[in-house]
């Protein structure tokens, strides 16, 4: 009887934890999946909701977001939340692991590169941060 107990506890405890960290999770596996847009769009419908989260959840929402936007060409929207992901890790220490840090690296490098060949063409950056707000306004009303 104790191991029904324990065990329909450990469950339970295993299903609020997925409950309350559900988007982040559908987002991060939609972004290793190749579909930036709609990882972008998940963590998008919650961000009023980042201060309320724990720094680890915080970093993983910026970073998601931000990878999710550099691959979508939202450039300065991937610097914003790559930044608030590396702003929360320099306010706790640990907070990314050392796997994320080096994907924020990768991120970095890239936008760099685009930025320098930008400049070398003499173009102008297009996107000005509200990528997914334009993808928004321009889909059909459900």
């Amino acid at each position: 009887m104790r191991r029904l107990g324990a065990l329909l506890g450990s469950s339970l405890f295993l299903v609020f934890s997925a409950g309350c960290g559900g988007y982040l999770g559908s987002a991060q596996r939609a972004y290793q999946d190749g579909r930036y847009l709609e990882a972008a769009e998940k963590l998008g419908d919650h961000e009023d909701e980042v201060t309320a989260l724990s720094p680890r959840k915080q970093v993983s929402y910026g970073l998601y977001m931000g990878l999710s936007l550099m691959k979508l060409g939202d450039h300065d929207g991937a610097e914003r939340w790559l930044g608030f992901a590396e702003q929360v890790e320099a306010q706790r220490p640990g907070t990314l692991r050392p796997d994320e840090k080096r994907e924020i690296e990768a991120a970095r490098g890239q936008l760099a590169g685009i930025e320098e060949k930008a400049k070398a063409a003499g173009e102008e950056p297009t996107q000005d941060g509200t990528f997914l707000q334009t993808v928004r306004q321009t889909e059909p009303a459900p």
